[in-house]
């Protein structure tokens, strides 16, 4: 399309300057008649000197145009001193077009533009000429003048119109170069002084002795070799010293893509062509042509006519060359096309002075190219890619205190148990998936940067509200909900979210990103996904410490009690059992069990708090069966139990014995998530727990996204299914769907099926229609002390519960 307009302006430009041309030599012949007294021999042979002035061309290029001297002043000063101007316009425009058909090959609008460019240079001399010379003497001084003048304006007017025609055609700047320019340097003023005087003497000697022309014929044509050879020696010169130019010009920028256009505009101009471009080693190619456009495209064919080049061998043709660049251990391809129309065509020259560019440009480059890598080292994570914590401090200082900016810190929640279950080469591909995974959904939106181990951040810079940013961490929750396939492996990577918003919370980028990382940890341990920060948060890190040095004290105590959750059959209201629930109260309150549970974790303290926990349960059992309540108890076991080094089954049944309570009423609950903590030891420990004869029971089913075929694997009996998809089930068809789902596979299984959270009549009504086998929750009782629990079970004598029990809630 851009070329389409460039050659209609060329002929508007064309079709402008021979009416222009046409006007001024009809008002110059009305006002000042200036009849013809030559004869036709005269007129011819004015003709054929002005085409054979276009078989011996000197061309200069002058930036991306061209400057042609030819001998072509001598049929002007003959033109201008012998005939009139309309006469004068005639040949110029005849011999010219004759000229440039024959010798110069030229056709289409490059004639057409040539062609009138004669005409409007002729008609402006031969004013020129006839204002200064008057009617005077054409060959004493004042007519030398006048034909001097008329050269240098014919001369002038060709630098401006062909600027035109560069400026339409290829290159916008092409004006201001030109008034930029050394005037000098432009119009190349003692060539033109010595054609025109040498046409002064030519006029002369054929008014004086016609035959003496033939002399000057021989002396013209050894000026034409003086000059060829000078336009030669000027050109080597100049190419040298735009070597120069061009080994500065490209070396003074470390940005790849700024040395790339810059040796592109470079070799563009030098070499004469039309389009040049840079083939990366991935194929990708920057391409400068046109008027300066710069575009960066992607790949082209494998078979196209430059990729010879990448195996190191030059490529030359007649429009176009292609030359390779090394960058380091990779090559690349730097290509020339379109011969501009001062050369017609490439020659060995060409390629000589383009390889010679390739070698320096190259250095430039893999320079550029090695200084950004350095750069992007530093500021980026080596594992996955992404931003580190220095660039986005660095981005978050640059933003914070201009308008709302919403960060948000994330970190996997039991990465460790990944890492030492599977080793730190899977560890690795799942910080790799999950760094791709977030950068996929959100790095339109935000910032996504890995601060180290598995915590990576968010900075959004855009937000609007609090209430924004919000969104963006809810749906960032949901992405790491899904399963991540690593090396055949389905693994779960739900992460813990702190949100923190400056200024709301700050401008300090430290300061913020620290708040985010005590939201991050609440979110933790109050296992809600995502937290904003708030600033009590910060007052419970002194909290945190001193928790746990009372947890210590309070499970060597013994001083963690345990409070029992009734499991009911739905249908006929009877008590099955109870699940066993760690309570623990500090002088200053209760402490929540997903506060201080993650604190014995991480503590060690998990392996003493669960034996204490098995213990005390099964010893509140033994009391219930000696009171003649033939129930069973359920205790949690957390995935660390299940590593195989912690002596879990020992421990089962050393309290089993202790306590005289059969194998078959004690169930062992597992989380769904806790199981690929250690998949080898997991499936062994829980095979020979079920050696024991106890029972086990898949906990929190639907949030651990375990396999099908796993799930087949292992050897439990029970099933339960997590309060997230009972709560208002009757008001969430989609919850419906996953219950029902679950429900219907714990069947196939031969598995119990739990539903543990019933609150309200109509969720244990309806999960009673559905099927389950047993339902816990605040809606049958909330948990209670061994004491209430042991009152509890006499009030409902032969356990007859009614599904509407009036102790609920």
């Amino acid at each position: 399309m851009l070329g389409a307009r460039s050659a209609v302006r060329t002929w508007l430009l064309s079709c402008t300057l021979l009416a222009a041309t046409a006007a001024v030599t009809a008002y110059w012949t009305v006002r000042h008649p200036h009849p013809y007294a030559g004869s036709l021999g005269l007129l011819l042979a004015v003709t054929v000197l002005f085409a054979l002035a276009e078989r011996f061309n000197v061309t200069f290029p002058v930036r991306r145009g061209s400057h042609t001297i030819n001998l072509s002043e001598i049929p002007l000063v003959l033109g201008l001193i012998a005939l009139g101007p309309v006469a004068l316009v005639l040949v110029r425009l005849a011999g010219g077009l004759a000229g440039m058909a024959v010798f110069g090959h030229q056709r289409g609008r490059k004639l057409a533009f040539n062609t009138a460019l004669y005409g409007a240079q002729a008609a402006a001399a031969g004013l020129t000429f006839h204002l200064i010379a008057g009617s005077g003497d054409p060959l004493g001084p004042r007519g030398w003048l006048a034909c001097f003048a008329a050269a240098f304006v014919a001369d002038l007017l060709s630098v401006v119109l062909i600027s035109a025609v560069i400026a339409i055609n290829d290159d916008t700047e092409e004006w201001r170069r030109l008034l930029s320019a050394d005037l000098r340097d432009v119009l190349q003023m003692p060539l033109v002084v010595v054609t025109t005087a040498l046409g002064l003497i030519t006029a002369i000697v054929v008014r004086d002795q016609l035959a003496a022309a033939a002399l000057l014929g021989i002396l013209s044509f050894a000026i034409f070799r003086v000059f060829q050879r000078y336009a030669q020696q000027t050109q080597g010169h100049e190419q040298v010293e735009a070597l120069y130019r061009f080994t500065r010009a490209v070396s003074g920028s470390n940005d790849a893509t700024t040395v790339a256009h810059e040796v592109l505009t470079q070799v563009r101009d030098l070499v004469r062509g039309e389009t040049a471009e840079l083939i990366l080693p991935d194929a990708t190619r920057m391409v400068l042509s046109g008027q300066d456009t710069f575009r960066v495209l992607p790949p082209l064919q494998s078979d196209d006519w430059w990729q010879a080049v990448r195996d190191g061998e030059s490529i030359l043709r007649p429009e176009s060359m292609a030359v390779p660049v090394a960058l380091g251990d990779a090559t690349a391809v730097l290509a020339v096309s379109g011969a501009m129309a001062d050369i017609e065509e490439f020659d060995a020259g060409h390629l000589r002075l383009l390889e010679a560019l390739v070698a320096h440009a190259g250095v430039a480059l893999t320079n550029a190219r090695l200084v950004q890598e350095l750069s992007h080292s530093a500021r980026h994570d080596a594992l996955t890619g992404l931003p580190n914590r220095r660039q986005l401090l660095a981005e978050l200082r640059a933003a914070a205190g201009h308008g709302q900016v919403g960060v948000l810190l994330f970190d996997l929640d039991r990465f460790k148990d990944i890492n030492d279950a599977l080793g730190h080469s899977i560890g690795d591909d799942v910080l790799r998936e999950v760094g791709r995974r977030v950068q996929e959904r959100f790095g339109d939106r935000a910032t996504v940067a890995r601060l180290g181990g598995d915590e990576f951040a968010l900075l959004i810079t855009r937000a609007s509200s609090l209430e924004d940013v919000l969104a963006v961490a809810t749906e960032l929750h949901d992405t790491l909900a899904g399963l991540t396939a690593v090396s055949g492996l389905a693994l779960t990577t739900q992460a813990s979210i702190g949100v923190c918003v400056s200024p709301r919370h700050g401008t300090d980028p430290d300061r913020l990103l620290q708040r985010a990382d005590v939201a991050m940890y609440v979110a933790k341990q109050s296992r809600t996904g995502v937290h904003v920060y708030e600033s009590a948060d910060d007052e419970d890190t002194p909290r945190r410490l001193a928790l746990l040095t009372d947890l210590r004290s309070a499970v060597e105590s013994g001083a963690v009690r345990v409070a029992y959750q009734p499991k009911v059959d739905p249908v006929t209201g009877r008590v099955l059992g109870a699940e066993a629930l760690a309570r623990w109260t500090r002088p200053d309150g209760p402490v929540r069990p997903d506060e201080f549970i993650p604190l014995a974790e991480r503590s060690g303290l998990i392996t003493p708090l669960t034996e204490h926990i098995l213990d005390t349960a099964l010893a509140g059992c033994a009391s219930w069966r000696r009171a003649g309540h033939d129930l069973s108890v359920a205790v949690n076991l957390s995935p660390q139990m299940l590593t195989g080094q912690t002596g879990v089954r020992e421990m089962v049944e050393r309290a089993l014995r202790r306590h005289g309570v059969p194998a078959e009423a004690l169930t062992l609950e597992i989380t769904e998530g806790g199981l690929i903590a250690d998949p080898v030891n997991g499936v062994r420990v829980l095979h020979a727990l079920r050696g024991l004869g106890v029972r086990l029971s898949i906990d929190d089913f639907g949030t651990g996204h375990s396999s099908l075929s796993r799930l087949t694997d292992l050897p439990v009996q029970e099933l339960k299914i997590d309060r997230s998809f009972v709560r208002d089930i009757t008001q969430h068809r989609t919850r419906q769907t996953v219950t029902m789902a679950a429900r219907q596979l714990g069947h196939a299984l031969g598995l119990h099926v739990v539903a543990e959270g019933a609150e309200t009549q109509e969720e244990f009504d309806y999960l009673r229609d559905l099927g389950c086998d047993s339902i816990q929750g605040y809606f049958v009782a909330r948990p209670l002390d061994p004491a209430d629990f042991l009152t509890w079970l006499a009030e409902d004598a032969a356990y007859g519960l009614a599904p509407a029990h009036p102790h609920a809630g």
